[in-house]
């Protein structure tokens, strides 16, 4: 089983306004409500490796997901993440036999609500708002992706790691981010070496704290200043196509 699986469901209204279920009217909910089930994800936990097929999807309400790339010497460098505002397991609504392009895996833990992706493909096919929905999300998706790799190909490593952070800050509304050099490297195709200069450069402007597993950070402004404008295209995109 992917998770710790709950006996709750869904509820009819959610906490979180941003997320695909919150913005399903609740007709679709009740459609949804008998199949899905919360289940707990835990760090570095893997939800997809690439090219595996996709049969459960997963509505993610607390965490982050890493959506990482793989290269034929065996390395993996992110090309994007999803949190509350989207779902894992997204080439179900476009194909009928959808595969992971990508490795999804947790990269800060949480919950998320898992359903069946044949449930799902039923849903969409019968409600135009469940579909639209997941829809935008999906071109939310092809943005950031998009930006991500821009951003790995042009910008220097402070920049990308600003960039990085604030994009997890963002979906889990909290500055203490748990997180390790050895991840860091991973998530930004870069040796630990790299990743140490590049914090102790956004540390030393008094920007973050890097503590024991976890980054701190402290000034959200400065460290908005300090990333690419991949971060704001990449914002900018989210608000015009999510909300």
């Amino acid at each position: 089983m992917l998770g710790v699986e709950t006996d709750q469901v869904v509820s009819a209204s959610a906490n979180d306004t941003e997320t695909i279920l919150a913005a399903s009217s609740i007709e679709d909910i009740e459609v949804l409500r008998p199949h899905l089930h919360l289940v707990t994800l835990t760090s570095n936990q893997v939800l997809y490796e690439s090219d595996s097929p996709i049969t459960d999807v997963f509505f993610v309400e607390e965490g982050v997901v890493s959506l990482a790339a793989s290269s034929f010497d065996n390395g993996r460098v992110e090309v994007g993440l999803t949190g509350r505002e989207g779902l894992v397991g997204a080439p179900v609504i476009l194909n009928r036999e959808p595969h992971s392009v990508h490795r999804a895996f947790i990269q800060v833990p949480g919950a998320a609500y898992r359903m069946s992706a044949a449930v799902l493909r039923t849903a969409t096919d019968r409600s135009s708002d469940l579909r639209e929905q997941c829809l935008r999300y999906i071109d939310f998706l092809l943005v950031q992706t998009a930006q991500v790799a821009a951003c790995n190909a042009r910008h220097n490593l402070p920049e990308r790691l600003a960039r990085w952070l604030l994009m997890v800050r963002d979906r889990i509304d909290s500055a203490s981010l748990p997180m390790t050099q050895e991840f860091l490297s991973v998530m930004l195709g870069v040796r630990r070496s790299g990743v140490s200069v590049a914090a102790s450069t956004l540390q030393a402007g008094g920007l973050i704290r890097v503590q024991r597993g976890h980054v701190m950070i402290l000034d959200h402004d400065g460290l908005a200043a300090a990333s690419c404008d991949c971060y704001r295209t990449i914002q900018s995109s989210h608000d015009r196509i999510l909300h």
